[in-house]
């Protein structure tokens, strides 16, 4: 019976990080021609509509593994970039 309830619980906890996973993912990393700058040692993941996702987004990064996030404005369209090194 706590054999069935931890793989039940284990399940259940993989089904929700699996759920978040996109969040992450949300937009293709940006290239040639567009206006976010890249610095050495930094590596674009996504692009967020706004700050509150982005920081998100960031600090979900940093706990599981990255050292360091930002988040950087796209221009005047209120997107953000999420960079992770």
């Amino acid at each position: 019976m706590r054999v069935t309830a931890a793989l039940t619980t284990a399940g259940l906890a993989t089904l929700g990080l699996l759920a978040l996973a996109p969040a992450a993912s949300a937009q293709a990393v940006p290239t040639a021609g567009t206006s976010v700058s890249v610095v050495a040692g930094w590596q674009a993941i996504a692009k967020y509509p706004n700050y509150r996702r982005c920081v998100d987004a960031g600090q979900q990064y940093v706990r599981e593994g990255f050292n360091a996030w930002d988040c950087r404005p796209d221009g005047p369209s209120g997107e953000y970039w999420l960079f992770v090194r």
